[in-house]
């Protein structure tokens, strides 16, 4: 009880700040943090498909774009499933110092997952609640820029069917280096989340850590318009449940194409998509509505 009162609270409270980690530059390098005192909003929408041999894990893990990551659950059997899953991220930041911002992210999540011998099932549920920090700690001069962030889940789900959440059990950190050579960005982003043991599903479970990086680069077609092309490398540990070891550590490579709009200096509007190279986690696309709060 006290759990789900702490996570309603959390919701009405942080909701209103959030979203982004540093992969995703923006059009203008000036603009990369939030200004001082100033506000930013932004809402993200992104369906993934994916269609699997089979599904032995508790968990997958859904890119919601700029290295925001939902680890949802799933259902355990080896059979071949195929999954259609919708997230909608509402986030915004706020910028404490020239070089700081906070930020925070509540995502909620649709999924249609069809079974091989069964009818599958539908969900649909509040999946995270995300706080964190973004910090500036080199310019772009005669050497890159260097940017940190660091990020801890206030509160998330755990269950297929209902919602049964755990708080303060996975956090990342990481960093971004970037060089503009106009019109170009290039840009690589280096990250860890790591997961802290839970009770999940009636289940002792120690979840997987992952790594992934993030080389990519941006060109500005014009004033209003910025293409990127990069790829995601991830590699994830095993999963331990009921201190048993399940699956196996894994390695896997995405491509991610996208287009950045800035209809206005407040509004941005950003197109992804990322598409497998290995692995079987399908193509996820997401779409992204930034806008910035003055004084």
């Amino acid at each position: 009880m006290f759990k789900r009162k702490f996570f309603k609270f959390s919701i009405i409270l942080l909701q209103f700040f959030s979203a982004k980690t540093l992969a995703d530059l923006p059009l203008s390098l000036e603009d990369l943090l939030t200004n001082k005192n100033e506000f930013r909003l932004s809402l993200n929408f992104g369906y993934a498909n994916a269609d699997r041999a089979k599904a032995s894990a508790l968990y997958d893990e859904i890119d919601t774009g700029n290295n925001g990551f939902v680890r949802l659950p799933v259902v355990v059997g080896e059979r071949r499933t195929n999954s259609d899953i919708y997230t909608l991220t509402l986030g915004g930041s706020y910028g404490l110092s020239d070089k700081t911002e906070i930020y925070s992210r509540l995502t909620a999540t649709a999924n249609d997952t069809r079974l091989e011998g069964s009818n599958g099932f539908k969900s649909e549920q509040l999946s995270q609640l995300v706080f964190g920090v973004n910090h500036q700690f080199i310019n772009d001069t005669e050497s890159p820029a260097i940017l940190g962030f660091a990020e801890l889940t206030l509160a998330e789900n755990t269950d297929v069917d209902n919602s049964q959440y755990v708080n303060f059990k996975t956090g990342q950190i990481g960093v971004t280096a970037f060089k503009s050579i106009d019109p170009v960005v290039l840009s690589i982003t280096a990250g860890y989340r790591h997961n802290w043991p839970r009770l999940a599903n009636d289940k002792n479970l120690d979840p997987s850590d992952l790594l992934f990086i993030n080389p990519s680069i941006s060109f500005a077609a014009n004033h209003e318009v910025t293409l990127t092309a990069g790829v995601k490398y991830k590699f994830r540990s095993r999963d331990k449940i009921d201190n048993k070891w399940s699956e196996f550590r894994t390695s896997q490579t995405d491509f991610d194409v996208g287009v950045a709009y800035a209809s206005s200096e407040k509004l941005t509007i950003n197109l992804s998509i990322i598409m497998d190279v290995s692995g079987d986690s399908g193509t996820q696309t997401n779409i992204g509505w930034r806008y910035k709060f003055e004084n």
